[in-house]
């Protein structure tokens, strides 16, 4: 990604499917729950920790016809090929993020503290998630030192 766009996004009317059903899916719906989205998960498993009745699951394999609706896709499989198949065959008008090539992808997530009326993001553009999430923890500690708030 050349140049990124940082934006946050209300979701809450979008339609925002999930291919994939292992940990990485697992902590994309719980972001994407805590947005007020109810998305539609394509898998033919789901991993521990997924709640059903949060979400649509289709209990397949990914199949274009599940996305052709959809607004948003992230491609979280363990399977690179498919990862790219799905943003290979998304329309110009579907933002997708294939967790497995952040180059090939429409966006990617930032770690995020929010509480209250306030909301900090950190990104390394995608090179580093584990760094990101460092940074996030210690941001989260010293806010919660110095102003006494809590931070999700």
């Amino acid at each position: 990604m050349k140049a990124p766009y940082p934006i946050i996004l209300n979701l809450t009317e979008k339609r925002v499917a999930v291919i994939g059903g292992g940990k990485v899916a697992r902590r994309k719906i719980k972001k994407l729950i805590g947005a007020g989205v109810k998305p539609t998960v394509i898998s033919p498993v789901l991993t521990e920790g997924i709640d059903q009745t949060k979400i649509d699951w289709i209990q397949d394999t990914y199949q274009r016809k599940y996305v052709e609706e959809m607004d948003m896709i992230i491609a979280c499989t363990d399977d690179r090929a498919v990862n790219d198949q799905v943003k290979a065959e998304a329309t110009h008008f579907q933002l997708v993020n294939n967790t497995s090539d952040k180059n090939n992808s429409d966006f990617y997530n930032l770690a995020t503290l929010n509480a209250d009326d306030m909301f900090i993001s950190v990104s390394t553009l995608g090179k580093s998630p584990s760094a990101a999430k460092k940074f996030k923890n210690e941001i989260k500690d010293w806010i919660n030192q110095k102003f006494h708030k809590e931070f999700e």
